[in-house]
């Protein structure tokens, strides 16, 4: 048997449980089965629990991102063997199991000096951040990027990214105890959530600035096109407006994409701004060399501690529920992990 976290059921986290789920068969051709050591989770993973996400609908496994060994390979497979360390990308979600089995494409092969945790952490964050930064919002020497959520685990990637571009300033949002860890990972001004973030932004960079990481949604949406300077872009990657509680509010729900579609076409061109979305799993099915091409390059950006994930806590499928309030309740800086 194999044991996995699943959410059986839209709900609260009474949903989540801890299951044995039939042993794998043998890999295919084209498969390889990989022993799990540590997961990522993300807020990716309350949408789904809610039943927020379209694709992924309940009863299922959680877990999009893990790493772990090698255990069984199929025999077409020669870019991996049993007893590689891997990183795993699981757009279905699925990762949280012991045993998996995905698709040889869904490896990347990781160095032995990298933990298994620091491995599950860097997939979903670091590439949202990075296809966002570069891709979509081409962030260029002498920028600003004003990332909300600035502690959770795409804006502690978004920070170090962008700091890679010299000269760049950086704004990032975070309730006022989090401010200290959010300087120190690069964020120049920290903005608290009882700030009017606005008037913040624009007291120390009049003109605005060049790329709005915007994972919130809803009115947040239309403020965050006022501070783009020309040329600047809002890159959507979220909409956490709608999550508040425990439980799903469908009133939250329609009252976040109702506020979020406010984009006007004239203003876009007079003001010399754009607005783009993003979703990693999405790229991945639609462009799979361009996903792998940065999946290697921010495995190489870590292993040369360029770029250094931050590990808030690690816990034990046993403590599902426990890890996923960490996430709910914001009070995780940089990721949460689960180990079977």
């Amino acid at each position: 048997m194999v044991r996995r976290v699943v959410v059986q059921a839209v709900g609260g986290f009474d949903q989540l449980k801890v299951e044995d789920g039939p042993p794998l068969s043998v890999p295919s051709a084209k498969q390889v089965t990989v022993e799990v050591k540590a997961c990522g989770l993300n807020f990716y993973d309350i949408y789904v629990r809610q039943g927020l996400n379209p694709i992924t609908q309940p009863p299922c496994t959680l877990g999009l991102e893990c790493a772990g060994v090698v255990a069984a390979v199929g025999v077409d497979v020669a870019s991996v063997k049993v007893g590689n360390r891997v990183v795993v990308h699981c757009p279905q979600a699925g990762a949280c199991a012991e045993l998996i089995t995905v698709t040889a494409d869904s490896l990347l092969v990781i160095p032995d000096n990298l933990s298994f945790e620091v491995a599950a952490s860097f997939t979903i964050s670091y590439l949202t951040a990075y296809f966002s930064l570069f891709h979509l919002g081409g962030l260029r020497a002498g920028g600003a990027v004003l990332i909300h959520s600035a502690a959770g685990g795409v804006g502690w990637a978004a920070t170090q990214l962008a700091k890679t571009v010299p000269g760049v300033t950086v704004f990032g949002t975070a309730s006022l105890q989090k401010h200290e860890a959010i300087k120190e990972n690069g964020v120049d001004h920290p903005i608290h959530y009882d700030q009017d973030y606005h008037r913040e932004v624009l007291e120390q960079r009049p003109r605005g600035v060049s790329i709005v990481l915007d994972n919130l949604g809803g009115t947040n949406f239309t403020i965050s096109q006022d501070l783009l300077e020309p040329l600047g872009k809002v890159i959507l990657i979220g909409a956490r407006g709608m999550v508040g509680n425990e439980h799903r509010s469908l009133w939250r729900v329609l009252k976040t994409w109702w506020t979020t579609k406010n984009v006007s076409p004239y203003s876009l061109i007079m003001k010399n701004h754009a607005v783009a979305g993003f979703n990693l799993n999405e790229l991945r099915s639609k462009d799979p060399a361009t996903f792998r091409q940065g999946w290697e390059e921010i495995l190489k950006m870590i292993t040369s501690e360029e770029l250094r994930p931050c590990i808030d806590s690690v816990w034990q499928f046993d403590q599902i529920i426990e890890a996923s309030k960490q996430i709910s309740e914001r009070k995780n800086i940089g990721k949460v992990i689960i180990c079977p």
